[in-house]
């Protein structure tokens, strides 16, 4: 229940951080959701001693300071960085991501069984609080926090103009983009994305110390690679991205080569993970699926940018709520079913397989054709 509290404000928040980034801008919504979700973190500690409800309603808090995130990310790329440079902004910003998670896996379990829990919270909350700061400070800084960016398309080629001081006052969740089957698409690879990520992330830990039976200070070392690789694999998904467009393919046929493999070896990944017992051979088996991960999360937000040049924050916000499903509800299902059979592999399984129909999925009817032109307006703030 608390494992699954966190991707619940996670969910809601989603609902809203897309347009408030519209309005207020995603430079300063960012800051301020990192300022907030550093002092609960800072609070968490302290709310323990009033009782287990109090933790649960900051993780909830704490999902929705973080529910910005991604929208924001999206939006300042998709504004700032030439359609050609995209793939590898999107593989640095996955690379920031995954550098912070390793920082954790290695560090978290060291401070946890040295000095406790408590500390470990404080001491990354009060990091980020820091960073929180300096990147409000150069959010200030800007003339105007509001500029539209208006997308001005000439043959093939298209080009970012960023257009100051217009405000707009469209900010909502296109929700036709339901009715597209392409769109729906890209929100079965982003939930089978999700599903597989949180629920590494979530029950990782736990797997490597009941399962493979580590010492819970090596964990950290062992879950080290698979982050790390992670990224790789985001880098590599950026670098051919860019490349394959330098080569002027076929958007599409770009998306599909490179998403549908990735979900596939991340899924073949997974289940030879859940049936290994070896800690070197499970980690090995979990660093390449993290690599596919890393691959594949990439070429899916391309997708978005795709079909989003311009309203990426309300699309993705969109796209992020209902992916974030899988991550709210992941850790209580995969409880329910260890205890219903005990068969991880069972677990690891059913998350390869969403991963494979993905992969079938997006072949079959994935898209990226601009869903601007009929479901957002012409200009988007950042």
């Amino acid at each position: 229940m608390l494992l699954g509290s966190f991707f619940w404000g996670y969910l809601a928040g989603n609902m809203c951080a897309g347009p408030v980034s519209s309005r207020y801008g995603a430079g300063l919504v960012l800051a301020f959701a990192a300022i907030s979700w550093s002092s609960l973190a800072i609070a968490i500690p302290m709310a323990s001693d009033l009782g287990f409800w109090h933790v649960w309603l900051l993780h909830i808090l704490l999902g929705l300071a973080a529910s910005p995130v991604m929208p924001t990310t999206m939006q300042l790329i998709s504004a700032y960085v030439p359609a050609s440079e995209r793939g590898c902004s999107l593989a640095a910003r996955a690379l920031a991501f995954r550098f912070g998670q390793i920082v954790a896996s290695v560090l978290a379990p060291l401070i946890c069984s040295q000095a406790g829990w408590r500390a470990s919270f404080c001491i990354f909350g009060t990091v980020s609080f820091l960073f929180s700061m300096l990147w409000l400070g150069f959010a200030m800084t800007k003339k105007d926090s509001r500029i539209e960016v208006r997308k001005t398309c000439q043959g093939d080629d298209s080009s970012e103009e960023p257009v100051q001081g217009v405000k707009s006052d469209h900010c909502f969740l296109p929700l036709h983009a339901l009715r597209k089957r392409g769109f729906l698409a890209l929100l079965v690879v982003h939930c089978s994305n999700n599903f597989a990520m949180y629920t590494i992330m979530s029950w990782g830990p736990s797997y490597f110390t009941e399962v493979l039976q580590l010492p819970l200070e090596s964990v950290g070392l062992y879950l080290m690679l698979p982050a790390a690789f992670s990224g790789v694999g985001s880098v590599i998904g950026g670098l051919i991205t860019d490349w394959l467009q330098s080569r002027r393919w076929p958007p599409l046929a770009m998306r599909r080569w490179i998403l549908c493999p990735a979900a596939l070896g991340a899924g073949v990944s997974l289940v030879i993970f859940g049936i290994m017992r070896d800690a070197m051979t499970a980690s090995l088996a979990i660093t390449l699926a993290a690599l596919s991960i890393g691959v594949l999360d990439t070429a899916q937000n391309t997708v978005y940018l795709d079909v989003a040049p311009t309203n990426a924050a309300a699309l993705v916000s969109l796209g992020n709520a209902i992916a974030t499903l899988p991550g709210a509800a992941g850790p209580a299902l995969v409880a329910a079913l260890l205890q219903a059979t005990g068969l991880w592999p069972l677990v690891w399984g059913i998350i390869a397989a969403c991963l494979v129909v993905s992969a079938i999925v997006f072949a079959a009817f994935g898209s990226v054709d601009d869903l601007e032109k009929k479901l957002s307006p012409k200009y988007m703030q950042v």
